[in-house]
């Protein structure tokens, strides 16, 4: 029999320390609603290190057979995706946009009426449109088929709403877009998630009611209207306190 290896103190300290650390990464991969949860959180903060504990540990969901896990694996590499591209990291942001790619095509061809993952796709497609480069046109395209698929199933849908809103206010003029419809949409989209309250989304994962409020401040500031952007910032900023870009936009 051999003899049990005695821990020093202050190594089992630390073994503990890293064990809690990695906790909250370990619990997401568990449940899907909880992951995508603190992958917006993530997002709003900028937390880019809390987003690639996500990410590994949701990475097991990417081979899943379940719409629900591979959704929910889309959406964090979808928010990885954009904290990268925030912190100029384009290698990283294009790696998670195709991964939200392919998970998104492996839902679809087992739901084909996933609204809300035509609409995810639809946004990492997007975010890969704005990397430039030799795929931009094609993937501006496949954006825009994506989202179009989403509105088709669900155009009420908020996020959904919020979806093409945003293609329409980024997208070059000669591909389509047009920024005053753009904010229209922001518009109608924040509407339509103050009218659904806390109603779930289809995957029981909500998203998106503090950025169309962000963006229809965003709108408003455009134009030089800072007092009808405030309470559209402030209304972001009560819906997810971290919220740094609503913070920013607030002076604080």
């Amino acid at each position: 029999m051999y003899a049990r290896p005695k821990i020093r103190a202050p190594l089992l300290g630390a073994l503990f320390v890293s064990a809690m650390s990695l906790a909250p990464a370990a619990r997401a991969a568990e449940d899907p609603v909880s992951a995508a949860t603190k992958a917006q959180a993530a997002f709003f903060a900028r937390d880019a290190a809390g987003l690639s504990q996500l990410v590994a540990a949701t990475t097991p969901w990417a081979k899943s057979t379940n719409p629900r896990e591979l959704y929910a694996y889309a959406y964090v590499q979808f928010r990885a995706q954009q904290v990268a591209l925030l912190s100029k990291r384009e290698s990283d942001s294009e790696k998670a946009g195709e991964a939200c790619i392919a998970a998104t095509d492996a839902v679809i061809k087992r739901d084909p009426k996933f609204a809300e993952a035509h609409a995810l796709q639809s946004s990492c497609y997007g975010y890969l449109a704005g990397l430039g480069g030799f795929g931009a046109i094609r993937n501006g395209t496949r954006s825009g088929k994506a989202v179009e698929a989403a509105l088709a199933l669900e155009p009420k849908n908020p996020r959904v709403m919020l979806t093409d809103a945003f293609g329409l206010y980024v997208r070059p003029k000669i591909a389509g877009g047009d920024k005053v419809k753009g904010c229209v949409k922001f518009r109608e989209a924040a509407a339509a998630f103050d009218a659904a309250g806390t109603a779930a989304s289809a995957p029981g994962m909500n998203w998106g009611a503090a950025e169309a409020h962000y963006w229809v401040g965003r709108c408003a500031s455009e134009t030089g209207n800072a007092a009808a952007a405030r309470p559209s910032y402030e209304k972001a900023l009560a819906l997810a306190p971290d919220f740094v870009a609503a913070r920013k936009a607030l002076g604080r």
